[in-house]
């Protein structure tokens, strides 16, 4: 589904500008529609939408990552990188984010540090908000270079993470709070839930919220750029008095049973009071 935002300015060109970088993408990117052109008591204000990427796009560029991914974690008994390598991986790229920053005339500058086989890359400045992009695609785009960029000339696999203006931590906290509410609806309704569609990174994030869940389990489904998270409880579809009540979730499930043959045959016991004389009727 596209995005659709409306944006108003002193003129057109400023509306037009206001609305690209709020969105952080670039005007070949965008579909730009005038809605007015001002008046005595409108301001001008311009309808972008920001343009899908095709499905086969985000298919290789999803499955090329997943493949890096996977044969990295598949190679058994590998042999570590050397310092040298490390060093030259951290140096490519540097060279890479302070070009990109240069060409994008952002004002952002890039630390990036090194432990090991991992390279980190934090971005601060007023910028930043380029560089993140609608919900951090541009910021997954560049990661996903810097990690090839990274990994060209060496056999092993380096690991790289970027962030900017600490955006990840915070969309991290949001998504696992999303995927701890969610899993108690799951939970209590019996029912599968199924979340928006989200990139390779944010459907991690989910997974390993819930990995550990009690109640429910989680899959991927879906294609492409459809690809989305199931929270799925593990006793889909039980009765209700066998689920967890929402109060509890995470501590072990109250279970009610109903009432007992003996009770819905016979009823409730009848009692006797004694010491109490019998009142008649005059």
């Amino acid at each position: 589904m596209k995005k659709e935002n409306v944006f108003e300015g002193s003129s057109v060109q400023d509306a037009i500008e206001k609305g690209l970088a709020a969105l952080g993408i670039t005007e070949e990117e965008a579909e730009i529609k005038v809605k007015s052109k001002g008046g005595f008591f409108t301001k001008p204000s311009v309808e972008i939408t920001v343009k899908e990427k095709t499905e086969a796009e985000a298919d290789v560029a999803e499955e090329e990552l997943a493949t890096v991914e996977e044969e990295a974690a598949e190679e058994g008994g590998k042999v570590a990188l050397t310092e040298e390598e490390c060093a030259a991986a951290e140096g490519r790229v540097r060279a890479f984010i302070d070009g990109l920053l240069e060409e994008m005339r952002l004002d952002c500058t890039a630390e990036v540090t090194r432990e090991g086989e991992e390279i980190d890359v934090r971005i601060s400045g007023k910028g930043a908000g380029s560089i993140i992009g609608y919900r951090g695609d541009v910021l997954d785009a560049v990661q996903y270079m810097a990690l090839w960029i990274a990994n060209n000339s060496v056999k092993e696999f380096i690991r790289v993470s970027l962030d900017a203006e600490n955006y990840r931590k915070k969309r991290n906290e949001t998504l696992t709070n999303l995927a701890m509410r969610l899993a108690r609806k799951a939970a209590r309704t019996g029912r599968r839930v199924s979340l928006e569609a989200m990139n390779p990174f944010e459907r991690r994030v989910i997974h390993t919220a819930l990995q550990n869940d009690k109640f429910v389990r989680t899959e991927s489904e879906g294609e492409g750029s459809y690809r989305h998270v199931v929270i799925i409880p593990k006793t889909e579809n039980a009765p209700r008095s066998r689920r967890p009540r929402e109060a509890s979730y995470g501590e072990t499930p109250q279970m009610t049973y109903g009432t007992s043959a003996k009770f819905r045959k016979k009823g409730a016991v009848k009692t006797k009071t004694y010491g109490a004389p019998s009142k008649k009727p005059y």
